[in-house]
């Protein structure tokens, strides 16, 4: 019996290795030590990231943008958008153009031992960012930094800028049962299921990615995945079938952009040092905020305005496994499989809790610790009902619920129990290209019950006790407060479960001695998603950027508080409600790479150029999912310098673009520079 190779990788996989984000073959220290075989593989790198755009001031809180002298409504000096809010915009305003994001030392080391039909893989890596460890973007801005109590700045978390770390670390054997060939993984591991490319949310979801590692300059393909604790077996059943099993026993979330770093796009989730709270004004806890009250001008702390982050509920470390079978057609060249995994989502969700009183009742201070707002304690305690605190909040302005933010909080958690069904082929055929065939591969997958973000301010407004369509069926329709709703202290999902479904397709083709090039490889990935959501007229969802409400009579939490107090400042009267760029049921887009390899150019020096191009044609994905906002193009184009399969040196230039001013991207164009050696 063929005995399987327990790495083997599929035409599709093998080409993305070698094409993408690939390190340097180098020269690995190899030694006996009896009769294990040791191998030592260690990638040296510096990275550089420049900004090459201007901070789009459009795309920023009001408050933000009012500070640094880029938006005033008073003499039409600027422009701000609906969508934008404080929470959101700090990462942009930390980074000036021309300035770097990104100063990077890092290495990997991996070694392998081998012993027979036995073995250990261990792989670690260090980083050093010093831009990150400063938390200097060569910005003075934003002008309501995030500060703790001492009033030091908090982003970018220094531990983000520097730190090491076990990536994989496992044990393996091979065996025959039978004469069936049985391979044994235990540790911590990547397990790569399903055929999918450059598209996240596919079948291989078994391990979170760290994005964050992703997106620094000279990343390498391996710094992906996130290995984690599983027991992994595979089993060849005859010469074309196998069967795949796996145990996790250990549950991780996906890294996102930490607050106060380049990529990030919100304040409130992050991996790492974001933020306390909500701020609902764009100001810190130490801001002086100016309000017109009824009876005269008061000045407000900008904690008054506040919604604090309560503790996050992780995924849990159990009930995460699943099972592939897998079937090579012989006469049809073509590999088939069938794919089951159940786990717990590494992606976060925003959900909250609703206001809660102490018994000693609430009192609101002014800057100076002058109460302003009192509801003595003989009323107003913790078995009040919300309704009551809510009608003497707002009996002079509708909007008064807003000094309840600081006695509610929000929190971040992962939802468990998400199953995931999935086919898969990959095959060669000859369009008649020149150069050969054509590697094709293709998923469908479908998630039941994923978890979908309810869009903030609707999960803000039920809070508050202000309409909302989460509780669109209580006793008084929109309202939270009314009778058999929400309590004092009561959890308010920030989510609904409905079934999601994504399918890919992709080609690599291989054009032989073109342009001077000994070879040129192209990638052309096509995705597309669905998800059974309801409407935006039943459920408003969130789509991976802060957008204003669609409906009128639901005030917009990144905006209601100016328009409480300082309506003239807040234009938001003269402004329509937006309803443009939230999540649709259907959408695809596709992204695609070409690469060259040019030998010995000079030197003995190999140049590889390569061409990115993404594209979001139609529809907006529903967040946690961000793979399509409709319109959304970015350019990437880069060159590496390749001596002796061991130093490399990398340029790049990525522009982001379409779906402006939604694209919270847009204006982070950048640069950069890398250098790597590998022994």
């Amino acid at each position: 019996m063929r005995k399987r190779n327990p790495y083997k990788l599929t035409a599709l996989t093998a080409a993305i290795a070698t094409s993408v984000l690939a390190p340097i073959p180098g020269n690995a220290y190899e030694t006996q030590i009896g009769d294990v075989n040791v191998q030592v593989d260690t990638t040296l790198s510096m990275g550089f990231g420049w900004r090459a755009s201007d901070i789009d001031y459009e795309g920023v809180g009001p408050l933000s943008a009012f500070a640094a002298g880029k938006y005033n409504p008073a003499t039409g000096e600027g422009k701000t958008h609906r969508h934008s809010t404080g929470s959101q915009d700090n990462s942009n305003l930390l980074y000036a153009k021309g300035k770097t994001f990104s100063e990077i030392v890092k290495g990997t080391i991996d070694v392998d031992l081998t012993y027979q039909d036995f073995g250990a893989f261990v792989r670690g890596r260090f980083w050093y960012d010093s831009r990150i460890e400063k938390g200097n973007g060569g910005s003075s801005n934003p002008p309501f930094p995030a500060r703790d109590e001492n009033g030091i700045r908090t982003e970018p978390n220094p531990k983000l800028g520097r730190g090491g770390e076990i990536l994989d670390a496992f044990v393996w054997g091979d065996w025959y049962i039978n004469d069936m060939p049985l391979n044994v993984r235990l540790g911590q591991q990547v397990i790569s299921w399903g055929e999918g490319v450059f598209f996240p949310n596919g079948i291989n979801t078994i391990n979170p990615i760290d994005v964050n590692a992703l997106l620094t300059p000279g990343a390498e393909l391996k710094e992906a995945l996130i290995p984690v604790q599983a027991l992994y077996t595979s089993l060849g059943l005859s010469e074309n079938l196998s069967l795949e099993m796996f145990y996790q026993f250990s549950w991780e979330e996906t890294r996102t952009p930490g607050c106060g770093t380049f990529y990030n796009t919100s304040d409130l989730v992050g991996y790492k040092g974001c933020e306390d709270g909500f701020y609902s004004l764009g100001t810190d806890n130490g801001a002086i905020v100016p309000m017109t009250m009824p009876g005269g001008p008061v000045n407000f702390p900008g904690s008054a305005f506040n919604l604090p982050r309560g503790e996050d509920i992780e995924g849990d470390d159990d009930s995460q496994y699943g099972i592939a079978a897998r079937y090579f057609i012989e006469d049809l060249e073509t590999e088939v499989a069938a794919y089951y995994v159940r786990y717990n989502s590494r992606l976060p969700i925003i959900s909250g809790y609703a206001p809660s009183l102490p018994d000693t009742g609430l009192s609101i201070a002014d800057a100076s610790g002058n109460p302003t707002i009192v509801l003595p304690s003989s009323v107003f305690n913790s078995n009040t009902p919300l309704s009551v605190v809510r009608g003497a909040l707002t009996s002079s302005n509708p909007l008064g619920t807003v000094f309840l933010l600081p006695s509610a909080s929000y929190i971040v958690e992962y939802p468990d129990d998400i199953e995931l069904f999935g086919v898969s082929m990959n095959t060669t055929v000859d369009l008649g290209l020149p150069g050969g065939a054509t590697a094709i591969s293709a998923e469908l997958s479908m998630r039941k019950d994923q978890p979908f973000q309810i869009e903030d301010g609707v999960l803000l407004a039920a809070q508050l006790g202000l309409p909302s369509q989460i509780c669109a069926d209580a006793s008084v329709a929109f309202d939270c407060y009314s009778p058999g709703a929400f309590q004092q202290g009561s959890y308010v999902p920030g989510f609904i479960r409905e079934n999601y479904y994504q399918g890919e397709i992709a080609f690599i083709h291989f054009f032989d001695q073109m342009l001077g090039a000994s070879r040129w490889k192209a990638i052309l990935d096509i995705a597309f998603a669905h998800a059974d959501v309801p409407g935006k007229d039943e459920m408003l969802l969130n789509s991976g950027y802060n957008a204003a409400l669609a409906t009128p009579y639901f005030p917009d939490a990144a905006w209601f508080p100016l328009d409480l107090f300082n309506p003239a400042v807040s234009q938001a009267a003269g402004l329509p409600y937006e309803d443009d760029y939230y999540p649709d049921r259907t959408a695809w887009g596709y992204k695609l790479r070409i690469s060259g390899e040019y030998t010995s150019v000079f030197a003995g020096v190999n140049v590889t150029p390569t061409i990115s191009f993404s594209h979001d044609v139609a529809g907006t994905t529903p967040g946690p999912i961000t793979n399509f906002l409709e319109d959304r193009k970015s350019l990437g184009i880069s060159a590496e310098f390749v001596y002796q399969n061991a130093y490399s040196v990398k340029v790049g230039y990525t522009e982001f673009f379409g779906a402006e001013p939604y694209n919270q991207l847009a204006d982070r164009d950048n640069y950069t520079l890398s250098a790597s050696m590998s022994f």
